[in-house]
């Protein structure tokens, strides 16, 4: 599995969890404030005479499904990504994050630890181009003493 497709689909998978323990969290929410109303009412009750129970309505009107409720919400969740993705200046945001990335690269070059990398660096360029020049002197040398030698 690529990168992209793993990162999007645990990322779906978290959001989908959040999202479902979210609504669980917000149903038990609302069955808990229909509770503390019952209650409320019933107390009140003993005090106040009860209010007259009304008539249902000849229709009755039916809830969507769970199923079909969470479908909704989340075309609600990605309409809402879509139109956010769609509206974003996407320059500016290039730009806001290079201004970012350029910070920390000012940060992290002048901080006392990449000075001291900086000069232990340029001392090993020294010292190696002191070895290589030392080494093609001694080529030359030796390249010098092998002709001298085949002349004779």
């Amino acid at each position: 599995m690529g990168f992209t497709t793993g990162f999007l689909g645990g990322l779906t998978l978290t959001y989908s969890l959040l999202y479902l323990s979210v609504y669980i969290h917000r149903s038990n929410r609302t069955h808990q404030s229909l509770l503390l109303r019952q209650q409320a009412r019933l107390l009140n009750s003993k005090i106040d005479p009860p209010e007259p129970e009304y008539d249902l309505p000849a229709y009755r009107v039916e809830k969507a499904g769970l199923e079909e409720e969470l479908k909704d919400r989340w075309n609600r969740e990605v309409e809402t990504w879509v139109r956010k993705a769609q509206n974003t200046d996407w320059e500016a945001v290039r730009i806001r994050w290079e201004h970012r990335l350029g910070n920390v690269w000012d940060k992290i070059r002048n901080s006392e630890k990449a000075q001291e990398i900086e000069q232990k660096f340029q001392e090993n360029v020294i010292g190696a181009e002191k070895t290589a020049e030392t080494v093609k002197d001694k080529a030359a040398e030796a390249m010098h003493g092998k002709r001298l030698l085949e002349e004779k």
